[in-house]
């Protein structure tokens, strides 16, 4: 997952055949292959007051909860896997605002590279009466052919039955969350770039990238962040985990119950003002190690 602003609360890869790809170099000097062909995967939204709440595979994307009119588009290979693909879109009603469904409407348009996949549109057509559509989620799998196999793919399934993740793993989780932290405060990027590593090469695959590219951008973003005016790390000292991608995934969250803020929560001043940004945590275990994955 990406670094985010606050306003969004949430960041896939066929095994490449020789014959279509291409082999580069990183720093590292590891191997990396870089498929000649990428597919962008794309929401298009426009929305009328109106809000929405957008989830790919589980993992949540975009909450936007105002009743401002929104026309913006979303890449979204970033939480992709290859082969099926599931999305859900759900319409909001804004607080503040006396629900009248003739001041609203929201059209989604899902796109590969320029080749319309879906389209959703609220009000439903075909639904004679307006307020029996709402509120409404439009839920859908699509299936993404030729997408390069990424690392969720190989995922574990860590979450029991029950919804319970056992005790080695979250002390795990804990501590590599611990070193990231820590790894910020001391704006040490060598660490950072180690313990993100796996992310890297994970997001240069669903992104049709090379590992050096995405690590250098991601690097910049870091090191502008940190040399920000009052920069921190904003902890509470309490952990909650949430499962995602089909008890898959483990997001790491912190705050009270009911009111899990992101696992990095970067404070600094600007403009005279304390703003913040959030970084999701997302973690899989692959081949019996826990990583940060995307």
């Amino acid at each position: 997952m990406r670094l985010l602003p606050v306003i969004l609360l949430f960041n896939a890869c066929v095994q490449i055949q020789a014959d279509n790809s291409n082999i580069v170099q990183d720093s590292s000097a590891r191997q990396v292959r870089v498929p000649r062909r990428s597919f962008n995967y794309s929401l298009e939204i426009s929305t009328q007051v109106v809000g929405f709440d957008l989830m790919v595979n589980d993992f949540e994307v975009l909450l936007v909860n105002n009743g401002a009119n929104h026309t913006t588009q979303v890449d979204i290979n970033d939480w992709m896997i290859s082969g099926n693909n599931d999305i859900s879109i759900t319409v909001l009603w804004p607080d503040g605002i006396e629900f009248n469904p003739g001041l609203g409407s929201a059209t989604f348009r899902l796109f590969s590279n320029t080749s319309l996949v879906r389209e959703f549109r609220w009000p439903a057509s075909g639904i004679p009466d307006i307020m029996t559509s709402y509120p409404h989620t439009f839920s859908d799998t699509f299936r993404s052919s030729g997408f390069p196999r990424v690392m969720l793919d190989r995922a574990e399934r860590v979450i029991s039955s029950a919804g319970g993740l056992p005790r080695d793993d979250q002390e795990e989780i804990l501590a590599i969350s611990a070193q990231l932290r820590r790894a910020f405060i001391e704006r040490n990027m060598e660490s950072i770039n180690e313990l993100l590593r796996a992310k890297y090469e994970d997001l240069a695959t669903a992104r049709f990238n090379t590992v050096a590219e995405i690590r250098a951008e991601e690097n910049a973003k870091f090191r502008e962040l940190m040399a920000k005016e009052g920069f921190t790390v904003v902890f509470d000292g309490r952990n909650r985990f949430h499962s995602a991608a089909g008890d898959r995934v483990v997001r790491l969250g912190q705050g009270r119950i009911g009111f899990h803020e992101p696992a990095l929560i970067f404070s600094f001043r600007e403009n005279r003002r304390t703003e913040r940004w959030n970084m999701e945590l997302y973690f899989a275990k692959i081949d019996g190690n826990w990583v940060i994955i995307r």
